[in-house]
């Protein structure tokens, strides 16, 4: 009876092990978000960006597809070189303005770009940062006690996705529209954004993801 037992056991644990290994093998439990930046430039996608935290900033630049994470109240280490940042669905840019489109397709706005059937829009179009503030500390809101930063956000781009807090759980309604990015060089981004939640982790909200193009090219 012992010797069954102790059989039995063995093979569980062998079986939980191999088990665990498909698993690993699987990337299940994997974050892609935690990938080689530089498949983010190759692609030019974003995936998964870990925004969860209302205490971070996640600063992008499309250039080179990278990200840095940093507290909302850490200005000594930004990068040089960003051109925009997420907190949760919030956005910044680094002196840019933003402008959204009708398009709902990246592809389409790339050849219409190209084509001249969608001209370069004017600067004067976008809309730039302007004086707000973001949630920090959300752990007193059934309480009524929601603590808040003051940060320039940019409303215009912060357009990809509505945030309806009025229901518990919230509800979260994407765009699914092209926008476009003027950077302080006069150059433009087309981002479109793609998800907001990881099904890698229980599709838990405040994972970004989006497509772009950088830089847009119009024609002459």
């Amino acid at each position: 009876m012992r010797r069954n037992l102790l059989q039995s056991l063995c093979l569980s644990i062998m079986t939980g092990t191999i088990v665990l290994s498909f698993l690993s093998c699987d990337n299940i439990y994997d974050d892609p978000s935690e990938g080689d930046p530089s498949q983010h430039k190759k692609d030019n996608t974003y995936t998964n960006i870990n925004a969860t935290e209302y205490t971070n900033w996640v600063y992008l630049n499309l250039k080179n597809g990278s990200q840095k994470t940093l507290l909302y109240d850490n200005t000594a280490d930004i990068p040089v070189e960003w051109h925009f940042a997420l907190h949760r669905y919030d956005c910044k840019t680094n002196g840019g303005a933003a402008l959204e489109t009708a398009y709902a397709d990246l592809e389409t706005f790339r050849r219409d770009a190209g084509n001249g059937t969608y001209a370069r829009p004017s600067d004067a179009s976008f809309k730039p940062d302007v004086a707000d503030r973001i949630i920090i500390d959300m752990s007193g809101m059934m309480q009524g006690k929601v603590i808040y930063a003051n940060t320039p956000k940019n409303k215009e781009l912060g357009k990809w996705l509505d945030v309806n807090m009025s229901t518990m759980p919230p509800t979260y309604k994407p765009s699914e529209k092209v926008y476009l990015l003027l950077m302080k060089d006069k150059t433009i981004a087309a981002i479109r954004f793609t998800g907001f939640a990881n099904p890698n982790k229980y599709n838990i909200k405040g994972y970004i993801s989006f497509d772009y193009i950088y830089p847009v090219k119009f024609k002459d």
